[in-house]
């Protein structure tokens, strides 16, 4: 039996996303940071101006709007150390996820607070909602996408309540993390501001 298999991870998820999972383990129990982080995939159970040049790539606007962080400053350390990709936090100014790209949704979770998208070039995108709030078990999250759906960038994919989410003792920092970072060069937007514009430009190694 693969280690796919083990994991319950759908099989077209491309191996971006297992150097994820397995650079969670790193330290920790797997299954436990699984839970964790994930929960269960729901398969298993049922440009503003900028200030610089970027060489152009496939670029990834903002998931959602709000203050940009870089990932160094969320208050986890797994995503902090970069331990499943390189990518960029987003401390949110309202509720509504949004695809970065187009893509394929790859991984959807009971919990709603996690996405895993593949973008019709290949990157392999993770956006997370919060810190610990797969223990919300979706409380507070509307799903408006599913597991193998085609979606465009900007459509949108999750809604949640900021303020129930905090007032519960949770931070809402959105984390969005591309898990097949080795693929890539990787800039950051100059700005501080997520807007209608990239926030991250991907050059294929």
């Amino acid at each position: 039996m693969t280690l796919v298999s083990l994991l319950g991870v759908p099989t077209f998820i491309g191996p971006g996303f297992m150097s994820a999972v397995i650079g969670l383990g790193v330290g920790f129990v797997i299954p436990t940071v699984l839970t964790y982080f994930f929960g269960v995939p729901a398969e298993e159970q049922t440009a503003t101006d900028v200030t610089e040049t970027v060489s152009v790539g496939e670029q990834l606007n903002a998931p959602i709007q709000g203050t940009i962080l870089p990932l160094s400053a969320v208050k986890d350390p797994v995503f902090a150390s970069k331990a499943m990709g390189k990518g960029l936090a987003i401390v949110p100014t309202n509720n509504d996820l949004v695809a970065p790209a187009d893509a394929t949704v790859a991984a959807v979770y009971p919990s709603k607070h996690a996405i895993g998208l593949v973008t019709d070039a290949g990157a392999e995108i993770l956006l997370h909602i919060g810190i610990d709030t797969v223990q919300l078990d979706g409380q507070h999250f509307e799903q408006f996408v599913e597991q193998g759906q085609k979606v465009k960038a900007g459509d949108k994919l999750v809604t949640f309540d900021r303020a129930a989410i905090a007032a519960a003792g949770y931070d809402t920092t959105v984390m969005m993390i591309v898990t097949n970072t080795p693929n890539y060069t990787i800039s950051e937007t100059p700005e501080t501001e997520a807007r209608n514009a990239w926030v991250l430009n991907l050059k294929a190694i």
